[in-house]
């Protein structure tokens, strides 16, 4: 018995923090966070021509899991001050809010930042639930990047149990 229903997504089919965040090959995209599964697919996409930086106290742990996936990203203690990303993602985990506020020198001027909260969902998980398990809503967030200095906040959808909140410099 053929249960085509249970299958997730088309194969070859971009990771969703990829289409949600709009990387493009040879951006230049720096990632605060701890999970492996948003930072490698963003490294990813935007190659050798790109920059993946990932800041933060889990940089090694996801430096590690790019070498074994043979992803190229670098690491740092801390946001660069040069303005040189065009985008940075920051996932909502503890600390968010210092980190999207460092972030802010780090991108140039019209460049963004996009928040991903909640937990990723995948499997049976994301078939039985259709209410993302977020610890920040949406509002929470724009309001909170507002305050740090962010600009036109707003979320810009969610599916899989994440929500992404969009602002720019």
């Amino acid at each position: 018995m053929r249960l085509p229903f249970l299958k997730k997504g088309v194969t070859g089919s971009e990771p969703l923090v990829v289409s949600m965040t709009g990387a493009r090959l040879g951006d230049p995209v720096a990632f605060w966070g701890a999970s492996p599964a948003l930072a490698l697919p963003l490294a990813a996409r935007v190659g050798l021509s790109g920059r993946a930086l990932v800041v933060g106290p889990a940089a090694q742990s996801i430096e590690t899991a790019a070498t074994r996936e043979g992803i190229l990203v670098e690491t740092a203690e801390g946001f660069p001050t040069d303005g040189s990303f065009d985008l940075a993602v920051v996932e909502a985990t503890n600390g968010w809010v210092a980190a999207a506020s460092a972030a802010l020198p780090s991108v140039r001027s019209g460049g963004r930042v996009i928040v991903v909260t909640g937990v990723l969902k995948t499997g049976l998980r994301a078939l039985l639930s259709s209410a993302p398990a977020s610890a920040e809503s949406a509002d929470t967030v724009v309001a909170t990047l507002t305050r740090v200095g962010w600009h036109r906040a707003r979320a810009i959808g969610g599916r899989d149990g994440l929500t992404f909140v969009e602002a720019f410099r």
